[in-house]
């Protein structure tokens, strides 16, 4: 292997310790007939079970314990008004805690303690279900997202896609300027402004901040690309909420987008879209936005490696992605540390610019 190769993370682990997107609130109901699950999911290389079990959707670990067959090929059932998750191979039945409770092939028998399979933190927030792997730290959040309970606006869960990349490649794609120019001429820029002013960028709370004003004189952009002046709250590790002040009108426009590890090649995508009632049809909005993925899916797909590495040369304009690589550096080692110094890393404050 080429020497000059060398992955910028050597160890990611420390991923454990956030909450990540597994599969939209719709997603999961379309995934079986009861609309309760079960639904398998991968997260991290790790595969999940995810189900609705006494009104609560809970996820734990797609293998019973005592065959390994997957339990999101069995089903939800009922029993004197408690759910149970059912393996299909044998019928072992977990509760939301993940104990087996009735094992039928020998009902009279005790059940032994190992009879348990590993469950995960879940919760639902903005229409979509979130996974935390390992909670020994407890010192990372939901991600933020603006407006989504403002009654004053309209909110678009998408559907979630695949793309054949990493997470760290997606959301560099997401907030990097340059490339508008390149990839999207015609749609979100105009090639004519292919140079941008470098941003401040600062570490709050858990999150990278940086604000972007594109050139109001750019020419042959789309009425419905929703341009103006852009504020970016991005909460490690993968999210964006990009607040977008629209020149038309001077509305308010929110595109939150995060990346999920899926495993070692593949990050699921989830979108959401916010806006000020604006009498147009959602599926407008979600077919412009097909339209810019499209354009950037075959050359983020093309990046090679997968792994961000240490030997790709970097300029001033990458100030975002410098600063968001090095902040995942942090993150790692502060990780092996212990507690203390990863909760230090998460919501470390860096102040170049006062917001």
């Amino acid at each position: 292997m080429n020497q000059q190769l060398k992955p910028l993370l050597d160890d990611k682990t420390y991923l454990r310790h956030f909450w990540h997107p597994v599969c939209t609130l719709n997603e999961f109901e379309r995934a079986n007939p009861s609309g309760h699950g079960p639904m398998g999911v991968t997260l991290l290389g790790e595969r999940l079970v995810i189900a609705r079990l006494n009104s609560n959707i809970v996820a734990a670990a797609d293998r019973c314990a005592h065959r390994s067959a997957q339990l999101s090929i069995g089903r939800v059932c009922s029993h004197a008004g408690t759910d149970y998750l059912e393996c299909p191979y044998h019928g072992w039945r977990y509760d939301q805690e993940g104990a087996c409770k009735l094992i039928p092939a020998c009902p009279d028998k005790s059940i032994s303690p190992r009879a348990k399979i590993s469950s995960y933190d879940c919760e639902v927030r903005y229409g979509i279900v979130w996974v935390r792997l390992d909670n020994s730290f407890d010192c990372t959040q939901i991600p933020y997202l603006s407006d989504y309970e403002n009654p004053d606006m309209q909110v678009i869960v998408a559907d979630s896609y695949i793309w054949n990349t990493v997470a760290e490649r997606r959301w560099e794609n997401f907030t990097d300027f340059s490339h508008f120019a390149f990839v999207h001429p015609g749609t979100l820029y105009d090639p004519f402004f292919a140079s941008h002013p470098t941003v401040y960028v600062n570490r709050v709370g858990g999150e990278m901040q940086f604000n972007l004003a594109p050139p109001r004189e750019m020419k042959g952009i789309p009425p419905e690309a929703p341009m103006g002046d852009f504020t970016y709250r991005c909460t490690m590790p993968y999210s964006v909420n990009l607040e977008i002040k629209l020149w038309k009108d001077d509305s308010r426009f929110i595109l939150w987008t995060t990346a999920s590890p899926v495993d070692a090649t593949t990050c699921r995508n989830f979108m959401i879209i916010v806006r000020e009632k604006d009498n147009q049809p959602d599926h407008m909005h979600l077919a412009f936005q097909k339209r810019v993925l499209d354009e950037d899916q075959p050359v983020i797909e093309s990046q090679w490696p997968l792994e961000i590495q240490t030997s790709e040369v970097s300029v001033a304009t990458d100030k975002v992605s410098i600063q968001f690589r090095k902040w995942h550096k942090e993150l790692s080692v502060a990780a092996v540390e212990g507690r203390e110094a990863f909760r230090s890393s998460v919501l470390t404050t860096v102040i170049e610019e006062e917001q």
